[in-house]
């Protein structure tokens, strides 16, 4: 037996130096000595870049009051959108990446981060100045450069009030042609183009990642323009919502282009509502969608969105939904007939009003004319309205009230 130990024993010593050997005297292409190879059009990936920094808070300039430590929270690919390293030298990412959060008000969270100068800067401040501002840029045409690169630009910096001092001063009247605030255009999907943002909430893991822009009828407009209270100004937010002042946002841009629409939300029964502090009410992206709202140009997306009644309406008016089964309208509006109503060709869209209103589209009334509306009941009268009012919504109602089927059910049992 103790031969036997001591032959197993020297084996496993063997195979141990055996392995050293081959770390120690290993050729260094496997081993230590590999070159490394860095592809500079590769994605910018933590796992890209922690070959070169491994401990990335080390990672420092001079002349900045800035920590990666602090700022690890990030992805790389938020503040560097392309490889940094080349062979013309490092490329740090300009201002304007910085204030993708710096001074931006991020609706009801406040400020993300400082816009002072000197909270980042270790340098003299002249030395910030851009190539743009030449000197004596004032004897220059600066009119149409500013105008152009007034939001993008200058308002990084700059406060209308330093153009009014100048401008009073040489008794020049100007004013600012759009509202003088930073705006960094679609630069917030360095955050929300992650498909990894997510934050835990009281229904659970709720994702913030944002798709679809570049397909909807909004891919030209900004970030700034619909999310009115994610800003660079001090401008007080309509609600204390962030979820209603985007949905709401959209009517910065139509009380100019369809004021007629405007209006008619702002008397309708949502809109009343919503000045009224009921915030579960809807706002225009509750039925029209955000990020990825249809542009309706072409016979299929009017098809789609004559047909998406219950994605407009069925969140706040389940019950509606579920008892609009009559056999003429509901049930054939749900199986994709074409020509079956929506809910708005007889209740309103924008103007939808409670049904006591006298002015709502199908009070009493009014049904007579709702309901012969083109490619609907020719010659409708008030007997016929009379006769199918409530037949719409109560099929269920009134087929429980009919005697044969209510003898019927109860034969077959289901009473």
């Amino acid at each position: 037996m103790t031969t036997r130990r001591e032959t197993w024993t020297g084996i496993l010593v063997l195979t141990v130096a055996a392995m050293m050997a081959v770390v120690l005297f290993a050729p260094g292409d496997a081993y230590g000595d590999t070159v490394l190879e860095i592809d500079l059009a590769a994605p910018v990936f933590k796992s890209t870049c922690i070959y070169c920094h491994p401990v990335i808070a080390e990672t420092r300039n001079p002349e900045l009051r800035f920590s990666h430590g602090f700022h690890i929270w990030a992805s790389c690919s938020s503040c560097h959108e392309e490889f940094p390293h080349g062979p013309e030298g490092t490329v740090s990412p300009g201002m304007d990446v910085c204030w993708y959060c710096h001074g931006l008000r991020h609706g009801p969270h406040g400020l993300i981060a400082a816009d002072e100068c000197e909270k980042c800067h270790l340098v003299d401040l002249a030395r910030l100045r851009p190539e743009s501002h030449i000197r004596g840029w004032e004897g220059e045409p600066h009119v149409e450069p500013a105008n152009r690169n007034l939001l993008t630009e200058c308002a990084m910096c700059h406060e209308i009030g330093e153009c009014d001092d100048c401008h009073m001063a040489e008794g020049v009247r100007w004013r600012s042609p759009v509202p003088f605030t930073y705006d960094p255009g679609n630069d917030c999907l360095a955050c929300h183009g992650t498909p990894e943002l997510a934050k835990m909430t009281e229904v659970g893991l709720k994702s913030y990642y944002v798709t679809g822009i570049e397909r909807s009828a909004h891919r030209d407009v900004t970030c700034t323009e619909c999310h009115i209270d994610f800003r660079y100004d001090d401008e007080p937010a309509p609600t204390a919502l962030w979820q209603v002042n985007a949905g709401l946002g959209c009517m910065e841009c139509h009380e100019d282009s369809h004021p007629d629409l405007v209006m008619d939300y702002q008397e309708s029964i949502h809109g009343q509502l919503i000045l009224q502090d009921d915030f579960s009410s809807a706002t225009c992206a509750s039925c029209h969608g955000g990020h990825d709202i249809a542009r309706l140009d072409t016979e299929k997306a009017m098809r789609e969105l004559h047909l998406s009644g219950e994605e407009m309406c069925a969140d706040c008016h389940r019950d509606e939904w579920e008892s609009y089964d009559d056999y003429y309208h509901g049930r054939a509006y749900k199986r994709g007939a074409p020509d079956a109503p929506s809910c708005w060709r007889c209740h309103g869209s924008h103007e939808v009003l409670p049904l006591a209103d006298p002015d709502n589209l199908m009070y009493p009334v009014n049904a007579i004319e709702t309901c012969s509306g083109e490619g609907c009941h020719y010659g409708v009268d008030e007997s016929f309205v009379e006769a199918s009012y409530y037949l719409i919504h109560g099929k269920a109602d009134v087929a429980g009230e009919n005697p044969v089927i209510k003898w019927w059910r109860s034969f077959r049992g289901r009473e």
